[in-house]
């Protein structure tokens, strides 16, 4: 978190503590327990998202071109809806910037090497 950040949730949270605070601006471990894959919840959100993995890639593929979409900058959203039987259903949203791939080409290289 920014310092601008930690101030305005001081201000919005007058009982966080400032320690909580130093703590929040630490840069983050970014990283995750491979345990949290057993977690059923986790499970099937991972396990759909891998059964439809080439379908999305495709798609992505056809309506943006060769690329990735980033999990940096990157927003995600769950909320519900119902089904036609009355039914709770999970809609989950996932809007990350397209990144095209480049060619990168030796030539374009504008960075000196490291023996120059």
């Amino acid at each position: 978190m920014k310092p601008a950040t930690a101030e305005n949730l001081a201000a919005a949270v007058p009982g966080i503590s400032a320690e909580d605070l130093k703590a929040m601006q630490r840069p983050p471990m970014r990283s995750f327990d491979p345990a949290i894959l057993q977690e059923p919840n986790v499970y099937r959100t991972y396990e759909a998202v891998t059964h439809y993995g080439e379908a999305i890639k495709a798609l992505v593929n056809e309506q943006c071109g060769d690329g990735i979409m980033s999990a940096i900058d990157f927003f995600l959203d769950v909320g519900t809806t119902t089904g036609k039987k009355g039914e709770k259903r999970v809609v989950i949203t996932m809007n990350g910037k397209f990144l095209p791939h480049v060619e990168q080409v030796a030539a374009d290289n504008t960075a000196p090497g490291p023996r120059d």
